[in-house]
């Protein structure tokens, strides 16, 4: 118990306490008599019940009774109320007694009675019931009495156990709500602690005493809430977790949960998923006329489950916004109007205050405009402050003005706003945390629903894979701070502790800290990458051409992107500059080839064109979780609400600010200083010392990639991640592959110089050119050029690097996903994807995106496969695969030690280290968080260490294969794999991993001077106060033995209050510097708590000691991070390294199966033919056939006929296979496995053949399949032609083609007629290896003779005769045996009838369709005659029947039908 010096314990603030507030009547307990010592009551002692009467009693006992417990060694009843029970233990209550002290008693053991309420005068109530004071019991340690004979037991409650006061706010230990009563006058100092939410105080006079002395003004009733098991433990089971509200004066039915989702019946309104994800840039849908489902919600209290009615205006993600949960105007333009709200219970969605609030109905941003201006910037709201005040029928608090304004500028994101030691969600957010997330509403009018800051893990996690943003909201400064600031204050005095916004998470934004859940990147790790959920953020800059006859006829570029690509995992940015074509198919291979997850387009009157917000959205139908966000030419950003100006300066931005504007992003970039000055004087000199690529942009004026650039960074820095991402420094270049058309060879300067540096980066990552001492290894970069014809010079084929494979072929060959499920199951990555290592996978991915090309770079990694697939590196390969799976994402994990080693320090921003508001907030689970940052770090240094174990897995083995014996031995040893064990061990030395995940860590002596300077002072001062102690003991203090015996320092922990208070019994007599602090016990056995002048003295240097100490532990674990993080280039060499080695692995094991060979890859010489052999191919995919029997295997042989440059030649000099055969017979799946064998052998894996021989392909079109793009307004037929032409414009020699029925949308002359001038020019122009599967018969006879074309045909049996020429009426017998084998010659006939029996076609359908089938063939044959009309003199045909009728020549319109007739 406390003294009455003693100063008041603020208390944790209760969720509801927030945004509602009463001044609620307080029962009074008055009792007869008392004494110094708070209500006791002189009485006899009762005789004790019976055991029987005990349970009856204690069955009374609520929260609030009030009753009277007998002290034994006072003989004494003392009056007490009950403010909370033990949940399991119906005997144990905690106790309020008259004096403010607080304890936790077994009332079954004690003598006690229940004394009636008595009516007591009340304060004025307001408007609305309060909840408030919610705080974590703690544990208590037994009563300490001398001589003490009164037995009782003091029991430790759950720490997840809370209470709840209900009356008014006052004083120091209340948070105030944000809502005042009417009554309260706003210059009201006793509220002038509003939001003041901490748990400091509190835990550290808790522990050390189980009694309280509370700064109050009037008794208090309590409201008990049953402790929830830990929704986050794995120990947590469903409803009878709940929160459970049981005070005597408020209806239970009207309690609510916040700490766990509730379990409801109905189905949870979620955001739209990605296919309405652009309705974000239209104003909010008319959404009252939705219909609302009753839904069942089971109560917490655990009494019969209730119906309730959610919000007539559900949460949806069409906008993205918690905008979007508004109510707006109806479909008839009448206003809606929102449910009246009732005060003082739980409101139901829908009818909160904020719904009545009509500047959210009809919202407009900062600057006016309402959300129909293409200049809405849906990021900014206007806030009409005394509608808020007049709607609530008060006036706002300092906390509600302060949620306001942070979401004025945060308009269109989910706050999660800090309050102690939990996150709240209030007005709008709250139905979407309802909605979402499954809470309930708190008590009260205005939405609420809030949850632990242990959980932000997990429910940030759900809202962002939800498609919201969320923003974090910090305190960023204690009470005690916000008084001291106070205090310096000329003016008004602080009412509310300071926030700050530390960072805003979206699906393109989230780096994966020690704050968030990471379950993301398992999904990443276990090959689903098509998920979307950690794909990178895409920023796109788009400038359209002056359409011309010509480029819409030349398919010449019609627009120019820049493009800026963060993957904020790993700090890794890409950049990118190049001219598209009307399709946009580069633009389509970017997005199948990155997978973004967010895509941030320009908006405003002149922003995104209709095309490529089209394709977009198409994207977006296959991959779940892509986010769209508009940035405006010109944009508002926001204010930083630090208190330290110099800070505020360091993190605003110049508003309004123009993220696309290239010269302000170059500014930016300069004034930031993410990168290494070339200058100190010059404010923005030179980027010679920026990463390279970005430099190379700068110099070369590429101002498109810098406006992309622009406004990449700007979302950045919203987020408040720009240093983190660009501080390491890490740009890369990205070119998509060419398409058609002339500029493909040209392009503009800034994109041959992006297409160069990539090339030369790419040449790096594929381990093209590893650095060592073997200058013979290495192979010279080379810039990678398009070829659109065979007519430019062959010999710039040696330029070529890379197979390119765009967009269209990615999706038709199924390469990363398949085409139904858009997922990576069934697809070819999936198939090889046998990496170990989260970066070696990544790498092995790449290296699939673009297959090599040149015929001595395919061999160097080939025979690094071969040798790993059998003899002595195989089996050292086979222990070394083990190995990689330990090293974990090196690459991820370097990026989160650099962003933990002061990654805004001097050494890269040239400032304070603490001016990210993270520095600033105040958390209170910092010991899992101390807990997650040690983990990653332990992650890394054992990862690396294995890593070093494995060139002795290899030393000894003799490695033939250049590749392979630079990636496994020591640079010492004629290798390139880094030499680190000497690094390592300092840090495993100076480094305590276990240590340091119990908080544990100090740096090592030398480590940080003002550390070590901390810790002498604090022994110095410790051996000061035990000489004080001595030195009064022995000369001031009498008695003195019983002094020196008595004495006794209390509040010595670092993290208590008040430490150093010396204990001493009443009758020892002290000197007047001797002040009572407080006291405990009473009479002769009372124990006195001092404080003296020395002693303040010293504890207040001792304070800035340890202030220092633990400042200095945190630091030295930054320090540790921070020196890890300058050998970065040393870890990342490893990084490669391992990489390099797993992804070799990966092929080496994927090549090791049965069936698979080692492909012979040919020269291709100036004067030879392009060729391609297989001999038993396979689908590398498929297995077994749809009946479930084995995949029967097929040759193919294509090209040759001339010398190959290997000692080999050929006879057949065909290069183009026209496929025929029947439906469902095989020809797709040829055509498909041709293609994917030669991506495999250009990648350097074997083959499923038994002998196969190619010359490197350069590029693979393919035309597959008949599906329509209908959000891009493209039909069919219009896609077939689309990739026909991409066909023919950019195939080369070099090229394979593949076709699949072309011209089946449309006529069959048409279609014919497309068909055949297609051949003639992929044979006469392109000169290409080409597939070309067709049922048009008339052209298989046009190039039967041709010797460059084949004709072939997958082979079947039909039983019982064709049904195209069998037009009897026997059925059964007509069926269809498929063979599945590649014939020679033309097959007659494509079995349709037959297939569509197959397909159960009604037989009346089939009988007709025979009919019709054979009138058809009769009338195309003119009655049986020999004339045909094939497909070449359909087309001379058609060409004179128009220009016959065009000139009126009726006279030659007869000659022709005469020699028809004829």
């Amino acid at each position: 118990m406390s003294g009455k010096g003693s100063s008041p314990v603020l208390k944790q603030g209760s969720l509801f306490s927030f945004f509602t507030k009463k001044t609620a009547s307080v029962p009074s307990n008055k009792n007869a008599a008392s004494s110094d010592v708070g209500g006791k009551k002189s009485s006899a002692p009762e005789p004790k019940l019976s055991s029987r009467d005990t349970e009856a009693l204690l069955a009374k006992i609520n929260i609030g009774t009030q009753i009277e417990v007998h002290w034994p060694d006072d003989n004494e009843y003392y009056g007490a109320v009950v403010t909370g029970k033990t949940s399991g233990k119906s005997s144990v209550f905690t106790l309020k007694y008259d004096d403010e002290e607080v304890e936790t008693i077994d009332l079954r053991g004690e003598l006690f009675r229940i004394v009636e309420k008595q009516k007591s005068p009340t304060k004025p109530t307001g408007k609305r019931d309060r909840l408030e004071d919610v705080k974590e019991s703690v544990k208590e340690s037994p009563k300490v009495a001398a001589g003490a004979n009164k037995k009782r037991r003091i029991l430790e409650e759950s720490e997840e156990e809370f209470e709840f006061e209900e009356g008014d706010l006052s004083g120091e230990d209340s948070e105030g709500s944000v809502y005042a009563d009417g009554s309260q006058d706003e210059n009201d100092e006793e509220d002038d602690d509003g939001l003041m939410v901490t748990d400091e105080e509190d835990d550290d006079a808790l522990i050390s005493s189980t009694k309280e002395k509370k700064h109050a003004t009037s008794q208090k009733s309590r409201v008990k809430v049953t402790p929830v098991a830990n929704p986050y433990s794995k120990n947590a089971k469903g409803n009878n977790n709940s929160v459970a509200l049981t005070p005597s004066d408020i209806p239970p039915a009207r309690s609510a949960s916040f700490l766990t989702p509730v379990r409801s019946t109905s189905t949870t309104k979620t955001p739209s998923s990605s296919n309405n994800m652009f309705s974000c840039f239209a104003p909010p849908k008319d959404i009252d006329s939705q219909e609302s489902t009753a839904s069942t919600i089971t109560p917490n209290h655990g009494t019969t489950p209730r119906k309730i009615t959610p919000s007539p205006y559900p949460v949806s993600l069409s906008p993205v916004t918690p905008m979007a949960i508004l109510p707006s105007k109806s479909s008839q333009g009448q206003k809606s109007k929102a449910p009246a709200f009732v005060v003082g219970i739980v409101n139901m969605a829908g009818q909160h205050m904020h719904n009545h609030l009509s500047f959210l109905n009809n919202p407009k941003d900062s600057s006016g405009r309402s959300s129909c201006d293409p200049n809405y910037d849906p990021r900014t709201l206007t806030v009409n402050f005394s509608e808020i005040d007049k709607v609530n029928g008060s006036k706002m608090t300092a906390g509600t003005r302060q949620w306001w304004d942070i979401k004025s500028q945060y308009a269109d994101t989910v706050l999660l706003f800090k309050t102690g030691k939990f996150y709240e969600m209030f007005q709008m957010d709250a139905d979407i945390g309802v909605s979402v997330l499954g809470f309930s509403y708190m008590k009260g009018h205005v939405a609420h629903a809030g949850f632990p800051e242990v959980g932000y893990a997990n429910f940030s996690d759900k809202l962002v894979r939800a498609g919201y943003k969320v923003a974090r909201v910090e305190q960023t400064e204690t009470p005690d701070m916000m008084k001291k600031r106070g205090a310096k204050c000329r003016g008004p005095k602080p009412k509310v502790v300071n926030r700050e916004v530390c960072s805003i998470l979206t699906v393109g934004t989230r780096t994966f800290c020690y704050l968030d859940n990471d379950s993301a990147l398992a999904e990443e790790a276990n090959g689903r990458r098509s998920t979307g959920t950690v794909g990178p953020l895409l920023a796109i800059r788009e400038v359209i051409s002056q359409p011309t006859s010509e480029s819409e006829s030349n398919n010449i570029s019609v627009c120019e992107y820049g493009i800026t690509i963060i993957d904020a995992v790993r700090a890794e940015v890409t950049i990118g500059q190049f001219a598209d074509d009307v399709l946009r198919s580069r633009m389509d291979t970017l997005l199948a080839t990155f997978q973004p997850s967010e895509i941030l387009v320009e908006g405003g009157e002149n922003g995104a064109s209709a095309t490529l917000l089209s394709l977009i959205k198409a994207f977006q139908t296959t991959s779940v979780s892509t986010r769209v966000e508009r940035v405006n030419p010109t944009e508002s950003f926001p204010k930083s609400t630090a208190i330290d100006a110099s800070i505020r300066k360091r993190l605003d931005r110049r508003s309004p600010a123009h993220p696309w504007d290239a010269e302000e992003t170059l500014g930016e970039l300069h004034a930031r200083r993410y990168f290494p000055r070339s200058s100190r004087i010059a404010a923005e000199g030179n980027t010679s010392r920026w990463p390279q690529v970005l430099s190379a942009a700068v110099e070369g004026g590429a101002n498109l990639i810098l406006s992309s650039v622009g406004a990449a960074l700007f979302y950045l820095q919203r987020s408040l991640i720009d240093e983190e991402i660009l501080s390491m420094g890490i740009v890369k270049a990205y070119v998509p592959p060419a398409g058609s058309g002339s500029d493909a060879q040209t392009g503009t300067n800034a994109e041959n110089m992006m297409k160069t540096m990539a090339e030369e980066l790419a040449c790096e990552r594929d381990s093209i050119t590893l650095p060592g001492p073997d200058s013979n290894e290495t192979v010279s970069s080379r810039p990678c050029l398009e070829f659109v014809s065979n007519e430019q010079d062959v010999a710039d084929e040696a330029q070529i690097n890379h197979m390119s494979l765009d967009g269209t072929t990615l999706h038709n060959l199924e390469i990363l996903s398949n085409a139904q499920t858009h997922t990576p199951a069934g697809s070819l990555w999936s198939k090889i994807n046998n990496a170990k290592s989260p970066h070696g996978s990544r790498l092995l991915r790449a290296w699939l995106l673009r297959p090599l090309f040149q015929k001595a770079d395919i061999d160097r990694r080939a025979d690094a496969v071969e040798e790993l697939v059998s003899g002595a590196a195989a089996v050292s390969m086979s222990e070394a695969r083990p190995i990689l799976a330990k090293c974990g994402d090196i690459e991820r994990l370097l990026s989160r030690v650099h962003s933990m080693g002061g990654k805004y320090g001097e050494t890269v921003t040239g400032g304070d280290p603490g001016h990210h508001p993270n520095e600033r907030a105040v958390l209170y689970e910092t010991a899992t968080h101390t807990k997650r940052k040690v983990a990653d770090f332990t992650k890394l240094l054992q990862g690396l260490r294995s890593a070093t174990q494995i060139p002795e897995l290899f030393a000894g083995v003799e490695i033939r294969s250049g590749l392979l014996n630079k990636v496994v031995k020591l640079i010492d040893d004629g290798g390139s794999f880094p030499s680190m064990e000497e690094e390592l061990d300092w840090f495993f030395q100076n480094f305590d991993c276990k240590a340091a995940e119990k908080g544990l860590f100090e740096p090592s002596a030398g480590m940080d001077d003002a550390y070590d300077e901390a810790c002498d002072a604090i022994a110095r001062i410790e051996n000061e106060l035990d000489a004080y102690k001595n030195e009064m003991c022995s000369q001031v203090l009498q008695p003195a033995s019983l002094a020196r015996s008595k004495w006794t320092y209390i509040n010595t922990k670092p993290a208590q209050k008040d430490k150093y208070l010396i204990e001493l019994p009443v009758n020892v007599q002290v000197p007047e510097e001797f002040y009572v602090k407080g006291k405990r016990g009473s009479g002769a056995k009372q124990v006195n708590k001092y404080r003296t002048p020395v002693v303040e003295q010293l504890v207040g240097e001792l304070e800035h000691a340890l202030d220092v100490k633990s400042a200095g532990k945190a630091r030295g674990m930054q320090l540790v991070f921070a020196k890890f993080d300058s050998k970065r280039s040393l870890w990342a060499a490893a990084a490669q390294a391992t990489a390099i080695l797993d992804a070799i692995g990966a092929l080496a094991e994927t090549s090791g199966k049965a069936g698979y060979t080692r492909p012979n890859i040919l020269e291709c010489p100036p004067n030879g033919k392009p060729a391609l052999q297989i001999l038993q191919g396979r689908h590398p995919c498929v297995d077994v056939t749809h009946s479930g029997n084995d995949f029967i295997p097929n040759d193919l042989s294509l090209g040759g006929g001339e010398s190959q440059g290997n000692g080999t030649t050929s006879t057949d000099t065909s290069r183009v296979l026209l496929l025929s055969g029947p439906n469902m017979g095989g020809k797709s799946t040829l055509l498909r496995q041709t293609c994917l064998i030669s991506i495999l052998a250009q990648i350097g894996c074997f083959v499923p053949v038994e002998e196969c021989a190619v010359t490197p392909i350069d590029r693979i079109y393919t035309r597959l399949g008949a599906s329509d793009r209908i959000l891009l307004g493209q039909s069919t037929f219009f896609v077939e032609l689309a990739e026909t032409a991409a066909a023919l414009r950019g195939a080369t020699r070099r090229s394979l083609v593949i076709m699949d029925e072309l011209g089946r949308g449309t006529s069959t002359f048409d279609g014919t007629a497309i068909a055949s001038a297609t051949v003639k020019h992929l044979v006469e122009r392109n000169q290409c290896l080409a597939l070309f599967a067709t049922h048009y018969h008339s052209l298989l006879e046009d190039w039967k003779e041709e010797p460059t074309v084949r004709l072939g045909h997958m082979e079947c049996i039909v039983e019982g005769g064709d049904d195209e020429t069998n037009h009897e009426e026997s059925s059964e017998e007509h069926n269809i045996t498929f063979l599945y084998t590649l014939g020679s010659g033309a097959c007659p006939r494509s079995f349709g009838i037959n297939v569509a029996r197959l397909a159960e076609i009604p037989a009346e359908v089939l009988s007709k369709a025979k009919a019709f089938s054979a009138n058809f063939e009769a009338n195309m044959n003119f009655g049986g005659t020999q004339v045909k009309v094939t497909a070449s003199k359909a087309v001379q045909l058609k060409k004179r029947i128009e220009d016959a009728l065009t000139a009126g020549n009726g006279e030659e319109v007869g000659r022709i039908w005469q020699e028809l007739q004829s």
